[in-house]
């Protein structure tokens, strides 16, 4: 399984890392940067028993959910790879 990411998701994940960082001790967002990517790798070995999003939009688009902490990430999904189409805090969702 090889996980990538669209830009949005990419460049979401980058303002978080570096938000993390800012915000606490020197090396806080790589650290956290690793548990995440754990967390997927972990999460997404069995994603085809995922189900699709609740999200009215995300669902209409066929993505499926997960989440780490407060955290949404959005995915597609073939066979081998996994594409992050969307991260994004929980307090943004609106249904």
């Amino acid at each position: 399984m090889h996980i990538n990411y669209t830009n949005d998701a990419a460049e979401a994940l980058m303002a978080l890392v570096s938000f993390v960082e800012e915000h606490n001790t020197k090396g806080a967002g790589s650290r956290w940067l690793k548990k995440f990517e754990a967390y997927l790798q972990k999460t997404l070995k069995q994603h085809s028993l995922i189900k699709l999003c609740s999200n009215k939009t995300f669902h209409k688009l066929r993505l499926k959910c997960i989440y780490y902490n407060d955290w949404l990430i959005a995915f597609s999904e073939t066979e081998k790879n996994i594409t992050i189409e969307a991260i994004l805090h929980k307090s943004r969702i609106k249904d």
